[in-house]
């Protein structure tokens, strides 16, 4: 055996003794009791509108904040101002 072929030979030998380890027992803070309440946020994201051509902007991406014409506002009232998500993508806000 040529010492290329060892090695790979290790390579799969270590590999499949280690892919049948049992996944790993649950953390304390896990089997707490009783269960923590999870409380829901509404989410609310700060878009950048586009005044001029009708249309806002989500954070992080090309146009957010860098048009000649426009204001922040939240993304639920910019589309009940009448305002679009650019490219049809909204940003995420959980509006009614």
């Amino acid at each position: 055996m040529s010492g290329c072929s060892r090695k790979l030979a290790f390579f799969v030998w270590v590999l499949l003794l280690f892919s049948g380890q049992p996944a790993r027992p649950a953390s304390l803070s896990m089997l707490a009791w009783p269960p923590v309440p999870v409380f829901h946020r509404k989410r609310h994201v700060k878009v950048w509108v586009n005044t001029a051509s009708g249309i806002y902007h989500c954070p992080g991406t090309r146009w957010y904040g860098k048009t000649q014409h426009g204001k922040y506002m939240g993304e639920c009232k910019a589309r009940k101002a009448g305002y679009r998500p650019a490219n049809y993508r909204p940003c995420g806000s959980e509006c009614k």
